[in-house]
């Protein structure tokens, strides 16, 4: 009996962390908002970001980058830089540019499962 409830116990840990339960479908990461990317490698993520891309504010933006538009005045240059870092079961893009306060400061970040679409 002890064998089967610790069977269980290991498969709905497993479970929770797999499906990310305790994590909504899109959330900001409000604890990068206002660094800047330095802090985001080497603190935050530990890591270089899986990918890398950049755009012009003013251009249309699809719907997954349409929300930084509302940081648009915070922003002193019109090309603002994404990463994305991949995880087994979520990604995490922040999105970077020149403020007033600082060159390569992350105006927007989120984390979102892999399955949802924008």
């Amino acid at each position: 009996m002890k064998k089967i409830a610790l069977l269980i116990l290991i498969l709905s840990a497993v479970g929770i962390w797999y499906f990310d339960a305790f994590h909504e479908p899109v959330e900001t990461i409000d604890d990068l908002i206002g660094k800047n990317l330095d802090f985001a490698n080497k603190v935050y993520f530990k890591s270089e970001a899986d990918e890398i891309t950049s755009f012009n504010i003013n251009n249309s933006l699809n719907e997954f980058q349409g929300g930084i538009v509302n940081k648009k005045s915070i922003i002193t240059d019109s090309i603002v830089y994404q990463y994305t870092w991949k995880y087994l079961n979520h990604k995490e893009t922040i999105w970077v540019a020149k403020t007033k306060k600082q060159d390569l400061e992350i105006v927007d970040a989120i984390r979102y499962k892999k399955n949802v679409k924008f």
